[in-house]
């Protein structure tokens, strides 16, 4: 029998299994992670198939402004503001319908990111910030692009508005439920 350090009462014999059996479980579960349902990482099967196509950090740490896009190869895409966005967290999830994709494509097509020969631009002395990860057409490259001040070229401003474009969605509902001074509060 095992005593306690009190020497109030006893650890009875009978229980030293169970506690042993007990202990061997949470050995095993140490190294291989404890996932419950809904919480497993969800890493590609084979390597050339992506988790994400885009994730692109449009920061300002001046100002304290930060914005995270997501596109998932899966064509889901989620967005992220403030200290969600500073922390690489998206928790709100888009609508995101094949021709916005196509029309993103495009817009990344034209300001040549996909381009063989592509360099990001020479740094400038702008606080703002773009931290850009693509993996898209068989392209992968990891890049930064500083802001000239507070602006970036018309190309990659085009994007950032693509970008605010399908992430402004998250308020459709809100604003539509605002009284206008045309109508009458409801």
């Amino acid at each position: 029998m095992i005593r306690t350090t009190n020497g109030i009462g006893s650890f009875p014999d009978r229980m030293i299994p169970m506690v042993k059996g007990t202990m061997l479980l949470f050995a095993a579960m140490v190294p291989g992670g404890c996932v419950g349902p809904g919480g497993a990482a969800t890493a590609p099967s084979e390597p050339n198939n992506q988790a994400i196509k885009l994730l692109l950090l449009d920061a300002d740490g001046e100002d304290q402004r930060y914005a995270l896009y997501k596109w998932r190869a899966d064509g889901r895409f989620f967005y992220g503001g403030g200290r969600e966005a500073h922390e690489g967290e998206t928790p709100i999830e888009l609508t995101f319908p094949e021709d916005v994709r196509r029309t993103l494509t495009k817009v990344i097509e034209d300001i040549g990111w996909l381009a063989v020969d592509f360099t990001p631009p020479a740094s400038s002395s702008g606080p703002r910030l773009l931290e850009v990860d693509l993996r898209l057409k068989g392209v992968r490259r990891k890049f930064e692009i500083k802001a000239d001040g507070r602006t970036f070229d018309r190309g990659t401003a085009e994007l950032l508005e693509a970008l605010q474009a399908i992430a402004a969605q998250r308020f459709k509902g809100v604003l539509d439920g605002l009284p206008q001074a045309d109508r009458p509060a409801g």
